[in-house]
């Protein structure tokens, strides 16, 4: 099996079988017959099944498997890059989860007077927190023609790393100080970063946050991930000129926010008033 290979669960990697023309000469000994071989049998070095392959021919079948580099005598303009790992399990979950969700989207943006020294991910998450009381129903998972509501505030935050998407959760993050998620955001970070997340800090999300306008982008469509039922996308936080009520011209920070929910279980108007819940506090 080399490098990269998808191997299923269950699946046969090798077998081993006696040669059949071992046996033809007979010799005595202390301990009575023993039998001899009257020929060396064709060494095998690797077998698969029922199917036996030398050295050399595996060698020839991993040259063959290699992208070719060389087409009619120019290179090739292509680099094709199998899905495996994590990058395998992401476009997985994230295909299911496009068959299954019935995907709509609120757009809306929030003018807010904060120093620009402040970090804005833990303010996002209070805020997103806050929505949660307001409107329970979009803290909860949907299973099994059930919708389950949760006190807690089980945070998943989307992480990109170069091994592919993450999303770490904060758990009860609705107890926590600012201080706090600022530490449990770092943890998180580095640990998605060098690839060390562990299984309970990749399971029990309620409700996720995506804060993809740290590379670029004002408004998205964020996926949701079943049985969760939204998703809080935060876009591109930048500084822009506007005019009072007095006709003076100030600078204010603007958020972008796109709120994605499933419409199979909450309507227009529940996924408004969160979203409004969630600017409010941010103008605070």
């Amino acid at each position: 099996v080399s490098q990269n290979s998808i191997v299923k669960v269950g699946m046969p990697l090798f077998n081993y079988h006696s040669s059949s023309d071992a046996v033809t000469t007979k010799s005595v000994s202390v301990v009575g017959e023993l039998a001899e071989a009257t020929q060396q049998s064709q060494d095998y070095d690797f077998i698969v099944g029922q199917q036996r392959f030398s050295a050399k021919e595996l060698t020839q079948a991993h040259t063959n498997l290699q992208p070719h580099t060389q087409q009619g005598g120019k290179a090739s303009s292509t680099n094709e890059v199998p899905l495996t790992g994590s990058r395998l399990a992401m476009m997985q979950q994230l295909s299911n989860a496009h068959q299954q969700v019935a995907l709509v989207t609120l757009f809306d943006e929030v003018w807010v007077k904060w120093p620009i020294s402040i970090k804005p991910l833990p303010r996002l998450i209070a805020a997103l927190c806050a929505a949660c009381e307001a409107e329970p129903k979009l803290n909860a998972w949907f299973k099994e023609d059930t919708l389950i509501l949760h006190k807690e505030v089980n945070l998943g935050l989307a992480i990109n790393t170069p091994h592919g998407l993450f999303v770490p959760v904060i758990h009860q993050a609705n107890s926590l100080t600012q201080t706090q998620l600022v530490e449990h955001i770092r943890i998180l970070k580095q640990s998605a970063q060098q690839h060390q997340l562990t299984a309970r800090q990749l399971q029990g999300a309620t409700i996720s946050l995506s804060n993809f306008g740290m590379m670029a982008g004002r408004f998205a469509t964020p996926m949701i991930v079943p049985p969760q039922v939204a998703i809080l996308g935060v876009g591109k936080i930048e500084q822009r000129a506007m005019l009072s009520k007095k006709g003076n011209i100030k600078t204010k920070t603007v958020i972008p926010l796109s709120l994605s929910f499933d419409h199979r279980v909450l309507t227009g108007a529940e996924a408004a008033v969160f979203l409004a819940a969630v600017m409010q506090h941010l103008k605070k």
